[in-house]
């Protein structure tokens, strides 16, 4: 496995006893490539004990796609058929892990509405709609591309194209209806890429949570790998400052994650205090954002709470160190000032590297007095 996919171990832990859904329809893109891509993902999915549910239009492209899939997952319990739109006991009165649901729709706009009637009515947790646009073109008010959407921000994109883009309005409306209707996430993407939005972090698709809110929380035991590999992430892009295993497990064990959708990993962050006991003073560490949920204010959420965990303590002092520039901006978004590096905890650079040191900006913030709330900013 390429560390390309490092996180993919995680990720199948998670899926183990869900129903992932994934919708096909004539703009999708199924070729015979990605058809063995997906077959590959499907059973990577049930060997983890998860449930694949493919919900069809019924055209014939996509019908020879199915055909050719079966064929693929010969090797797996037999994939069960339904017909008609209806909701088959079999979907949850048998063991088999692969089922496909032919919706109908003799128009693309038809089966749309079907789909979003299926899905409100089993309340489906997680729907993959295949498009062979991927969710590219979606732009914010900005013309910056847009990685997740929540209900509110799709309300409006969906106002923006009714007259200008009725088929993309049709599009919008059915993943609005989705939502709202009791599906938990939407993922629109490629088939070609459905393997990078299903078991990456970053994902390559479009993102849509029902539960939009961020929470911000202490890390778990078992959030630890898949915080890790967002540190490694942070480094690789040159966000973060390289750190040994050792740094990584101590800062996970006083780190804090942001999470979208309740499962949804989509930032971290640690808050160190117990070498600077002295000073009663507190070191930011390691605070990374997914850029794929910038916009959402997740950076801004996490320091926010950092900053009212330092105030719950009751400390003197907040600091960080960061070595990049959008850090330095983002810090100071939220009021932490440059300093020189000696007026920092002298526990700080015990045994710290002086090559590193004269490459860090040294950034504070005196908790005694003032504006303490901390603001939103881009993540």
């Amino acid at each position: 496995m390429s560390q390309e996919f490092s996180e993919k171990p995680f990720f199948l832990q998670a899926f183990r006893g869900l129903t992932l859904t994934i919708a096909l329809c004539e703009e999708s893109d199924l070729t015979l490539h990605t058809q063995r891509a997906l077959a590959d993902v499907i059973r990577d999915l049930v060997v983890h004990q998860a449930k694949v549910l493919i919900v069809a239009q019924d055209e014939t492209v996509v019908g020879a796609f199915l055909s050719g899939l079966e064929s693929e997952l010969s090797d797996l319990l037999p994939v069960l058929t339904s017909r008609g739109g209806e909701i088959p006991s079999a979907l949850w009165n048998r063991a088999t892990s692969v089922h496909v649901v032919h919706l109908g729709g003799e128009t693309l706009a038809l089966y749309w509405e079907r789909l979003a009637r299926f899905g409100a009515l089993l309340r489906l947790p997680r729907l993959l709609l295949i498009h062979r646009d991927g969710g590219e073109g979606w732009l914010d008010g900005e013309g910056e591309s847009l990685n997740f959407v929540n209900p509110a921000r799709l309300k409006r994109l969906l106002g923006e194209s009714e007259a200008k883009t009725p088929a993309l309005a049709v599009l919008r409306r059915t993943i609005l209806e989705l939502l709202t209707g009791g599906v938990g996430a939407v993922s629109l993407c490629r088939l070609g890429d459905l393997e990078r939005e299903l078991f990456s972090y970053e994902g390559q698709g479009l993102f849509f949570s029902r539960r939009h809110y961020c929470q911000v929380r202490r890390l778990t035991l078992d959030d630890f790998s898949a915080a890790a590999a967002m540190i490694r992430r942070g480094e690789s892009e040159g966000y973060l400052l390289p750190r040994s295993d050792e740094s990584v497990t101590a800062l996970l064990t006083q780190g804090y994650g942001a999470f979208i959708s309740e499962h949804h990993l989509s930032g971290v962050c640690g808050l160190v205090t117990e070498p600077y006991r002295s000073r009663n003073a507190g070191e930011i560490t390691a605070l990374y954002a997914l850029t794929r949920f910038q916009g959402e204010g997740i950076g801004g959420r996490l320091l926010t709470r950092m900053i009212q965990e330092a105030r719950r303590m009751r400390l003197e002092l907040l600091f960080a160190c960061v070595g990049d520039p959008r850090a330095m901006a983002f810090f100071g978004h939220h009021g932490f000032e440059r300093v020189d590096p000696d007026l920092l905890p002298a526990e700080k650079w015990r045994h710290y590297d002086s090559a590193r040191k004269a490459r860090i900006v040294s950034l504070a913030r005196r908790m005694g007095g003032g504006n303490q709330g901390g603001g939103e900013a881009r993540g």
